[in-house]
């Protein structure tokens, strides 16, 4: 075991294990509203005021996948390949999400006649690289017509390396593509055999290899620690296996555990995940490891190398954390398009798609609005999310930094907290900053960031840093 950082475990415990909140967006799903037509359209129409003018991101959901993985909370539909159904209903989607294209080309894609420049494009799943090279082409050739992508935006798309296959990765880097996200989780045998995801580390070595020489620029892992059956043995070898392929960034996510809501986690034994002292050892051999191996830690689960482009978002102030996790482009207006995908306008609103792949697609090819949930922000909404985004990226609040994205003083906005605050200085999980804000501690501030950010969430109760909310959200640490 590597020397790992001095932490208060008693204090630690007291903080751990609650349901809180990630806030990959603020505020949560759960206090959105259901939305018709009209207020989906308006919601989208925020986007093409006059003064706002920013430039776009847009995100694009695949959900189909071959197997099903036990751990998983993403959405997605399991359509096996060897059957003319599954066939029809991949193009069908695929049909639709080409017609949703078009309408948000249309209705977002410009303002006052010129064409808005997309910065960033990411395909998520489900397995993207479930679609053939024809049906790649053919998605992507079709984005790059209908919206003005700049010369230099980041292209992206997450892969399974049990279905990617070299031509695909050789495609996708020709048509534009330059990063890419591998689907990892972790290399030990049994615990692969257990969540239900069998791909051997020279299975994921392979794909990276086939990845570089296709000339992708930047290489993601998404590892996952307190899975079921996981030691700090085997998560200290998981992090070593990682570091001899050298990816260029790092997801290192806290399993979600919530079989009540998710039917595929409960053919997981969550009698064998380990427990919240076990998995901080995890977190903290992942802080040593990626750091002696060259990694920058970044907001509250990333590592990147110092000259990736995340890393060089969080010096520069661009860096964002949404329902992809940590991103660059915090100066963007995102867009999802397909079942469930989400658009943000950051301290604006939030909209989300009909969550059903078929419902979705029979929405859209019958000209209703896929759009089914969100939420228009007010003046609080707005002022706390800016609060949360700079604890999440940039582990404090800066009271200047705050005054100048939503106009309020720091010390007077959170008065109320002040309480709350100082129980958490007292407690080592924050700092007073000279300039009057709030800094997180390391390594225990750092790993309780969530019940750090409960105390600036208008939407829960004021000892929730202390009690969680029962049954709302995941456990947390």
């Amino acid at each position: 075991m590597s020397q790992l950082p001095v932490i208060n475990r008693e204090v630690f415990g007291r903080y751990a294990g609650l349901s809180l909140p990630r806030h990959v967006a603020y505020p949560m799903p759960t206090w959105w509203h259901a939305v018709d037509a009209t207020e989906a359209a308006e919601l989208r129409a925020i986007s093409t005021k006059a003064g706002r003018a920013r430039d776009l991101s847009l995100y694009l959901h695949l959900p189909f996948c071959e197997k099903m993985c036990r751990f998983c909370g993403c959405n997605r539909t399991i359509v096996r390949k060897d059957g003319k159904s599954g066939a029809g209903k991949v193009e069908r989607y695929l049909e639709a999400l080409l017609k949703e294209l078009e309408l948000r080309a249309a209705d977002i894609g410009q303002i006052d006649g010129r064409r808005r420049v997309v910065r960033q494009i990411h395909w998520g799943g489900g397995t993207p690289t479930y679609l053939d090279c024809e049906q790649i082409r053919r998605l992507h050739e079709r984005t790059k017509a209908l919206f003005d992508v700049a010369p230099d935006a980041e292209v992206s798309i997450e892969v399974d390396p049990r279905v990617t296959t070299a031509e695909q990765l050789n495609l996708l880097h020709e048509v534009g593509f330059n990063r890419i996200s591998l689907g990892v989780q972790d290399f030990d045998p049994e615990v692969q055999e257990h969540v239900g995801r069998i791909q051997p580390y020279e299975m994921v070595k392979k794909t990276v290899e086939d990845a570089r020489a296709a000339g992708f620029e930047s290489i993601n892992f998404d590892l996952i620690y307190g899975l079921p059956k996981q030691t700090v043995g085997t998560v200290s070898t998981m992090i070593e296996k990682a570091i001899t392929l050298s990816p260029d960034r790092i997801a290192f996510y806290h399993y979600a555990a919530i079989p009540d809501r998710l039917a595929n986690q409960r053919g997981l034994d969550h009698s064998a995940l380990p427990d919240s002292d076990t998995k901080l050892t995890m977190m903290l051999e992942a802080t040593v490891r990626f750091g002696n191996a060259g990694y920058e830690f970044i907001g509250l689960d990333h590592f990147a190398k110092p000259d990736e482009l995340l890393a060089e978002a969080m010096k520069n102030g661009q860096i964002n954390r949404t329902f992809q996790g940590m991103t660059t482009g915090a100066e963007l207006d995102l867009f999802g398009l397909g079942c469930s995908a989400i658009s943000v306008l950051p301290r604006a609103m939030y909209l989300q798609n009909e969550h059903d792949v078929n419902a979705y697609a029979d929405k859209v090819l019958s000209g209703e609005d896929p759009g089914v949930r969100g939420m228009a922000f007010s003046a609080d909404d707005a002022v706390r999310q800016a609060a949360l985004m700079q604890l999440y990226c940039h582990c404090e609040i800066d009271p200047a930094r705050l005054r100048r994205e939503v106009g309020v003083e720091f010390a007077e906005y959170f008065e109320k907290a002040r309480p709350q605050i100082e129980r958490l200085v007292g407690d080592g999980l924050v700092q007073w900053t000279e300039p009057g804000g709030v800094r997180l501690t390391f390594p225990l501030g750092r790993v309780l960031m969530r019940n750090v950010a409960a105390v600036f969430d208008g939407y829960l109760p004021a000892e929730a840093a202390w009690t969680g909310m029962e049954q709302t959200f995941s456990a947390s640490a």
